[in-house]
């Protein structure tokens, strides 16, 4: 079976996309929430409706593939407007073929179809911006734009379950800040500070990357990403060189996280 499932409370629930991220869906009394829709393999529209058989709003946490090639099974898909063009379009042969031979883990299900994977997109993509609220009925969940990563990378915040959902912007892991799409260090650093002011609203952290069974992230990870980073902003730190298959940059680990950047501008 390709999705793991985790049951977080009694209409919350994580789904481990097969060691790649983590799907998450929330239920309210009326709709539920899917955040994300992973590298669409594996029927994961079948899995929701068997634990939430809700109308369903799918938001994706920001535009990279990891987190939206299943965008496609679906025929809404709600994405901030910054990183709606990583996403308005299929991709191409050529890269989804890299993406299978590279990325995806191994065996892919017998019914995996690589002519017809990940070619389509939602017959809808719905910009929304900061502040955003989803209600689904006694429960809400508000968008807290948190460029960097991706320009429109997106936390959503369930302040009745005191749970913050953070996509690839809050990781265990090192969170990469290199890529030709992210922002400069400096402007990371201003809006995890701005995040930082929500934490009297969450008690918990669910990161779309790190093994289920390990979460949630307690939220004082936010303040040593924030000390970590100024130390670097302050020439206190600096970081060794990594290459990824995205491009190299200088890595910093902290205690607990860490983040790949690009030296230059900070």
């Amino acid at each position: 079976m390709w999705f793991e499932t985790r049951r977080i409370d009694q209409a919350t629930w994580a789904i481990d996309d097969h060691g790649c991220d983590v799907i998450y869906l929330v239920s309210g009394e009326e709709r539920c929430l899917l955040m994300d829709t992973g590298w669409g393999v594996g029927d994961l529209r079948t899995l929701v409706v068997s634990l939430a058989p809700l109308p369903l709003i799918v938001v994706n946490s920001h535009g990279h593939p990891d987190h939206t090639f299943g965008n496609g099974e679906f025929a809404e898909v709600h994405i901030h407007e910054d990183d709606q063009p990583f996403v308005n379009k299929p991709p191409s042969t050529e890269g989804r073929r890299s993406i299978m031979e590279n990325h995806l883990p191994k065996p892919l299900p017998p019914d995996f179809d690589f002519d017809t994977w990940a070619t389509s997109v939602p017959g809808s993509l719905i910009p929304i911006q900061d502040g955003h609220i989803f209600d689904l009925g006694n429960r809400s969940l508000e968008v807290v734009s948190v460029a960097g990563h991706t320009p429109g990378s997106i936390c959503l915040l369930d302040r009745g379950a005191r749970l913050l959902f953070t996509g690839d912007s809050v990781l265990s892991g090192p969170i990469w800040l290199h890529l030709d799409e992210s922002l400069p260090l400096v402007k990371f650093h201003k809006n995890l500070q701005r995040l930082r002011g929500f934490a009297d609203e969450f008690d918990h952290i669910y990161p779309a990357h790190g093994d289920p069974k390990k979460l949630p992230l307690s939220k004082g990870i936010l303040n040593e990403l924030v000390s970590g980073i100024e130390s670097i902003l302050a020439g206190e730190l600096v970081g060794q060189k990594e290459k990824t298959f995205a491009g190299d940059g200088l890595r910093c680990d902290f205690v607990s996280c860490g983040i790949v950047y690009r030296p230059d501008p900070l």
